[in-house]
């Protein structure tokens, strides 16, 4: 005889307050996901310094962040194929040990074309860890709090925006950009040993996969450490419906979740990462001096630390379609109030807050939006495809954005960034849909319900 509805183990998961069996798979993600943005964000410094010891040039560093996001948007495919039939558990540890190992042999090389290739290589592991971490931390964390905890994960993950500023700050005119490299690479290997021996795979996948027993187990894991919060009973419009349809990324009610969160992703992540990696560049380009570029970046990356925060406390009190909306027209204004900027305080400031919310809005949309917004069985799918999309795109506009600044102007640049947040804007408000205290089981029969609804309309 089948498992009734309500014992299911995204219902069982939802009825757990977070215990200590949480707290040890949140440190592992949170842990692998730190050193993944870490080795991200370090190219912003690693850049600067090249440059200024002409190790590299602007359109070396065009070639070198293209490069980096190339293996991001392999590693986003890979993590649709291994996430969704291999499990996530297995994705996050081994794409983790990738990326480490080659970081580490980043450290080494002695030519610039050999570094192209290892970040390549370091980019497949990084794009798949960022994905498949998130995709997993979504499933584990009860419906009433998934807002905060998985904004919260984006918190500790995006700690790595300061720390890696600090660290260029205080280490690379001592010894070299190599030093972030031999960072981030053996801090990777060091998290991967602990997921290797303690990350379990996902309930609601082993039991999607008809692994049962597997998923008993794991449950079993987290009954020892949590006892249930509230009665459990069935999801919303269960008993109408105890089985939904088999679906793909283009089914009914599907797809337009699929065309939202490959706009989304596209949008955020061109218009972030031509912040964020360009700053300290932009300095030096500028005639500023290596020193006082990483101060600069110091201080505006500091921004990531209250805008994480508040995306944790945002995301479930306002709710994720609103918070989305309402920031994509602030980061619009405040990216050309930046590039308008030019006293030193100014700078800063409007930088900060820049960061401030660029962090929101990176939290919001891939820790939590994006995977929640998937059915389970196409969750990784889904999720990579979207990250993939935003990952080709940055692999073309790091020369956009060159040309802009070499040929337009450096204004243009944030006037182009101006533009892709107006549109994301607009999306999320035609297409989105309001997710906050909702169970991931109830997220997808309201998207199927709505589906039946539009097609029964179109055959009237």
């Amino acid at each position: 005889m089948s498992a009734p509805h309500d014992t299911s183990a995204g219902n069982r998961l939802d009825g757990l307050r977070m215990g200590r069996r949480h707290a040890s798979i949140f440190g592992m993600l949170a842990g692998g996901g730190f050193f993944d943005g870490f080795d991200i964000y370090l190219a912003g410094s690693v850049l600067a310094a090249m440059l200024a010891s002409k190790f590299s040039s602007i359109g070396g560093n065009a070639t070198f962040i293209s490069m980096t996001f190339f293996g991001l948007l392999i590693g986003a495919l890979s993590a649709a194929f291994l996430g969704d039939r291999l499990g996530r558990s297995f994705t996050a540890k081994y794409s983790l040990l990738l990326y480490g190992l080659a970081t580490v042999v980043c450290a080494l090389v002695p030519s610039f074309d050999a570094l192209l290739w290892l970040r390549f290589i370091a980019g497949i592991g990084l794009g798949t860890v960022i994905v498949t971490s998130y995709g997993l931390w979504v499933e584990f964390v009860p419906k009433k709090s998934r807002g905060f905890w998985t904004s919260a994960m984006s918190f500790v993950i995006n700690l790595s925006q300061p720390a890696s500023a600090l660290l260029a700050l205080l280490l690379v005119p001592h010894y070299g950009w190599r030093i972030l490299f031999w960072i981030s690479g053996l801090g990777a290997i060091v998290i991967w040993f602990f997921q290797f021996r303690l990350l379990p795979e996902s309930p609601r996948w082993l039991e999607s996969k008809g692994r049962t027993a597997e998923a008993e187990r794991v449950l079993a894991q987290f009954g020892a450490s949590a006892a249930p919060a509230e009665k459990l009973a069935p999801a919303a419009g269960a008993a109408a419906s105890p089985t939904l349809p088999a679906v793909s990324l283009w089914s009914p009610g599907v797809r337009r979740i699929t065309v939202l969160t490959i706009v989304v992703s596209v949008l955020s992540l061109v218009t972030w990462y031509t912040f964020a990696s360009w700053i300290p560049t932009f300095f030096v380009h500028q005639g500023i001096s290596v020193v006082k570029s990483f101060t600069f970046s110091f201080v505006i990356m500091l921004g990531a630390i209250p805008g994480n925060a508040l995306a944790a406390w945002l995301s479930d009190r306002v709710g994720r379609k609103k918070t989305l909306m309402v920031l994509s027209a602030v980061l619009a204004v405040l990216g050309i109030l930046y590039g308008y900027s030019t006293a030193p305080a100014t700078i800063m400031t409007v930088g900060f807050l820049f960061i401030m919310g660029g962090n929101i809005l990176i939290a919001v949309t891939t820790a939590s939006y994006i995977p929640e917004l998937f059915p389970t069985s196409v969750r990784m799918a889904g999720s990579s495809l979207a990250n993939a999309f935003g990952r080709g795109a940055t692999i073309v506009s790091p020369y956009v954005i060159a040309y802009l600044y070499d040929n337009v102007g450096p204004r243009s640049v944030f006037w182009f960034a101006f533009v892709l947040y107006i549109i994301m804007g607009l999306f999320i408000l035609l297409l989105g849909r309001e997710t906050k205290q909702q169970s991931l089981e109830e997220i997808e029969r309201a998207e199927m319900v709505d589906s039946l609804g539009h097609n029964s309309t179109l055959a009237r």
